[in-house]
């Protein structure tokens, strides 16, 4: 989810331009978006370790064959 408020932080700054870096006005929402959106990653971890820990709980379960067979 980190990684899609990223891409709709992009997004969003490229479709308002100027006004998305006000912190009244028609900007206000996005600019806020754009500000906060990051904390959420933090709070969750970093990204990149997330992912590897989901990789390694996920080869918990694989049996020694299975590991052998995924380096082919």
């Amino acid at each position: 989810t980190t990684r899609t408020a990223h891409e709709i932080a992009d997004g969003g700054c490229q479709l308002m331009g100027g006004r998305a870096c006000t912190r009244t006005g028609m900007g206000k929402h996005m600019e806020r978006f754009n500000r906060v959106y990051k904390i959420f990653s933090i709070y969750g971890g970093s990204e990149e370790i997330m992912a590897d820990l989901g990789v390694r709980q996920g080869l918990r379960e694989w049996s020694p064959e299975d590991r052998l067979l995924s380096k082919m």
